[in-house]
């Protein structure tokens, strides 16, 4: 995000939107591709904003996830961390 905002065009399904992104283009690029890729694994009889729902609730889901998975690991790491200093000072 180190690019000024700028406007952004991205499209799913048929309809287009017009968005204002700190993002530099590769990484909007990305992103965009990850969401159409996203809508279009979606239940294509479901109305256009079925299928928006539907792909929030898919990534909120994967990101709730990672958020577990990190935080069990900075657990393990801290955990590690702190049972390596107190075999030390023995």
């Amino acid at each position: 995000m180190g690019e000024r905002p700028r406007e952004a065009r991205i499209t799913l399904g048929s309809k287009s939107y017009v968005l204002e992104t700190a993002l530099d283009r590769s990484k909007f690029n990305e992103i965009e591709a990850f969401c159409q890729n996203l809508y279009k694994k979606l239940d294509p009889d479901s109305d256009h904003e079925r299928r928006l729902v539907l792909g929030w609730m898919v990534m909120a889901y994967k990101l709730q996830q990672a958020e577990e998975k990190l935080g069990l690991l900075l657990e393990k790491y801290t955990f590690s961390i702190e049972s390596d200093e107190s075999e030390a000072k023995r």
